[in-house]
């Protein structure tokens, strides 16, 4: 049998990290007492009571695709803590005549002990519901006294023991920057454009995060801006989930929040936050308008030096790049396009195909260069799939290798995440090959566009129908000239 095992530790702390060793060792065991084949070892450390387990949604996946015979876990509680969660994984495993096996004893489909496995989900989820009640109540306890509890202190404070101490950075100026910029009456993205041009770290830079971006956001500075932390009290308790197997935040009512006075030095005045929140709540109720209206050649343009989508700018009767418009020169430049005048460039390409095509000799043309691409395709996609089988052979020995001991943990990571990382890249080519090579019909496919064009002439204007029809999209350069890459060219037409 092939085997999938389910290995899932709640934090990295070191007992929990021994812990998913000797679980490790255990399975090692008992796959090979019954002879067994370990197709796979799933790893997370994460809480069961959610379904947001990378490798869980692996082995799930590989579940429905049926790639092993029996899913092996220490116990039902390490799938999962959710009772929703624990039927969805059994009536997975019985779609696909997967069994599932505890170290336990407890469930055992293999055998036919089955009969407790509502129990045991429901006892397990009353188990971590409990848990999270007396977290909670804890938390809540703390945070009466004054103690900081959040994950993640205000951008411009720093923890210490429990309490929110101001940083001795720049970060509090900058808020005090942005408090007094938006009381002379900037707005949130203009704010973020300034701190962005300035160089002001972000508060995800200020953090150390992996993935911080070095472009300030609105969203970033309506959340400063509405932080009641900012005049020395303690807000805790402002959003809560349902339940403990629902990662879904709510809002709290205010007169349910857990609110502290004067903990911790201000950086902002009462008055000048009071200020900020009529002046936001009045900013909104001016701002409340119908939805924007989408133009001719919204998501059809793009940036060519950042790659971002160009936005339309009523006043200069056209499309900038969106990056430029959002965070100024310091992220791209203009781009700009009039739309008048890329829509006059696009009808006369179109006029200019649809005589084009009139003649046999160009079609002829175009029948030749997609009868050679095609060609070239297929022996690509040949190619790729004698690469894609080749890994996936190469992917059994390595897990053949594991279970017998002959590699590492760690070479078999590294060694299946190349894999993986060229498997995917190497399934997007051959599924875009694919594609192409089904497209066999070159005669009939001008004639039908021809016809198209045709009908489309007898309009004065460039209808959204047309763009969508003919236009795949549109590349815009720094100067304002375009490439126009329309669906039913093989190449780009290029168009000044």
């Amino acid at each position: 049998m092939r085997c999938a095992v389910y290995i899932r530790v709640s934090t990295d702390k070191e007992e929990q990290k021994q812990s998913l060793e000797n679980q490790k060792n255990m399975f090692y065991q008992i796959i090979e007492d019954r002879d067994w084949e370990v197709y796979k070892f799933y790893v997370d450390v994460e809480s069961g009571t959610t379904d947001k387990r990378e490798n869980l949604q692996c082995l799930i996946e590989d579940a429905e695709q049926r790639k092993f015979d029996v899913i092996l876990a220490k116990e039902l509680s390490r799938l999962a803590r959710n009772g929703g969660l624990s039927y969805r994984i059994r009536d997975i495993a019985e779609q696909n005549r997967i069994h599932i096996i505890t170290s336990d004893g407890a469930i055992n489909t293999l055998e036919g002990n089955a009969n407790m496995f509502g129990l045991y989900a429901w006892m397990y989820e009353q188990e971590s519901q409990r848990t999270s009640e007396r977290i909670k109540a804890v938390l809540s306890s703390k945070a009466r006294k004054g103690e900081f509890k959040g994950s993640v202190p205000p951008y411009g404070y720093r923890v210490e023991n429990g309490k929110l101490i101001i940083a001795e950075d720049d970060t509090p100026n900058v808020v005090r920057r942005i408090f007094r910029m938006y009381l002379e009456g900037k707005g949130f993205d203009a704010i973020a454009r300034a701190l962005t041009r300035e160089g002001y770290p972000t508060p995800a830079q200020v953090l150390g995060k992996k993935n911080a971006g070095q472009f300030w956001h609105g969203s970033s500075i309506k959340r400063i801006l509405s932080n009641p932390h900012y005049v020395g009290d303690l807000v805790q308790g402002r959003q809560t989930t349902r339940s403990v197997t629902s990662k879904t935040r709510e809002d709290v009512p205010k007169d349910k929040q857990i609110v502290v006075p004067n903990t911790h030095p201000a950086i902002i005045s009462r008055e000048d936050f009071k200020a900020v929140q009529q002046y936001m709540e009045g900013r909104k109720q001016q701002q409340a308008k119908p939805k924007a209206k989408k133009h001719l050649f919204t998501n059809y343009l793009y940036c060519v030096d950042c790659g971002k989508s160009l936005w339309y700018v009523h006043y200069r009767k056209g499309y900038v790049c969106g990056n430029y418009y959002k965070h100024g020169k310091h992220a791209c430049s203009q781009h700009s396009v009039k739309e008048k005048e890329l829509i006059e460039v696009i009808l006369a390409d179109i006029r200019n195909m649809a005589e084009t095509l009139n003649e046999n000799e160009v079609m002829g043309r175009l029948e030749a260069k997609a009868l050679q691409a095609r060609k070239q395709a297929e022996k690509q996609r040949q190619s790729i799939q004698r690469r894609i089988d080749k890994l996936k052979k190469e992917k059994t020995g390595l897990i053949r290798l594991l279970a017998s001991g002959t590699i590492s943990e760690a070479d078999y990571k590294e060694a299946t995440e190349s894999s993986n990382a060229e498997l995917t890249i190497l399934q997007e080519k051959l599924q875009a090959l694919s594609a192409l090579h089904g497209d066999n019909d070159t005669a009939e496919s001008i004639v039908r566009l021809k016809k198209e064009i045709q009908q489309f002439m007898k309009l004065d204007v460039l209808t959204p129908e047309m763009v969508h029809r003919f236009i795949d999209k549109i590349d815009v350069k720094a100067d304002g000239s375009v490439n126009i890459y329309y669906k039913f060219i093989p190449t780009a037409l290029l168009s000044a």
